[in-house]
């Protein structure tokens, strides 16, 4: 008969922590031939710590700024694995959720918001919007572990909320200054809703 040591646990799902900057769901451990009792005892043991309903992180793992996120994106498909969720995704972290991701404009925390290809009811705050078709792929990129929308799609989402011209500024102007795209991408990505010159001389730049 197999018995399996809770001291091993974080040795068992280290293919999934070192993906998910240390984060593992109830789901993927299921799939990795782990028992409840086994996650139980290594959390008895100070081994792994629930984070969020049927998520748990790794003790020792590296401290995460962005871990509000992480637990409701890891809790949304609690199922699928680190590959789909980062080749193959269904749920991108989008609007102000990606600004954070991207680290661009004074976008602060709150509900996180993610773009889908299906209805979903979270039992958590969020903010879901849903494109049947998805998102195409020149519309998203992989950032710090995340599926998110890409910077001209982030701040084309932003602008059709009419969200605040000072924030979109400041956006804008981080996007221009660290290279993470052209004005000639930020234009297009306006398309006409406001001028980009415009956005830039709210943000002071």
């Amino acid at each position: 008969m197999r018995v399996h040591s809770h001291l091993n646990i974080p040795h068992r799902i280290e293919h999934l922590s070192e993906a998910q900057f240390g984060y593992f769901t109830r789901a993927q451990a299921h799939e990795s031939g782990i028992e409840d009792y086994e996650i139980a005892r290594a959390t008895d043991y100070s081994q792994i710590v629930r984070v969020g309903h049927g998520v748990y992180r790794v003790v020792g793992a590296p401290a995460d700024p962005l871990e509000d996120l992480r637990v409701a994106w890891l809790r949304l498909d609690p199922a699928s694995s680190p590959r789909q969720r980062t080749r193959y995704p269904q749920i991108w972290v989008s609007h102000r959720s990606a600004a954070r991701v991207l680290d661009l404009g004074v976008y602060l925390a709150g509900k996180p918001e993610f773009t889908s290809i299906r209805k979903l009811q979270p039992r958590f705050p969020a903010r879901i919007r849903v494109r049947s078709a998805g998102l195409s792929r020149h519309e998203w990129v992989v950032r710090r572990g995340f599926a998110v929308t890409s910077v001209a799609r982030t701040l084309a989402d932003l602008a059709k909320e009419h969200g605040d011209r000072g924030h979109l500024g400041h956006f804008s102007a981080d996007a221009l200054r660290t290279g993470a795209a052209t004005a000639e991408e930020l234009d297009e990505a306006l398309a006409g809703q406001v001028d980009l010159n415009v956005l830039l001389a709210m943000a002071g730049k």
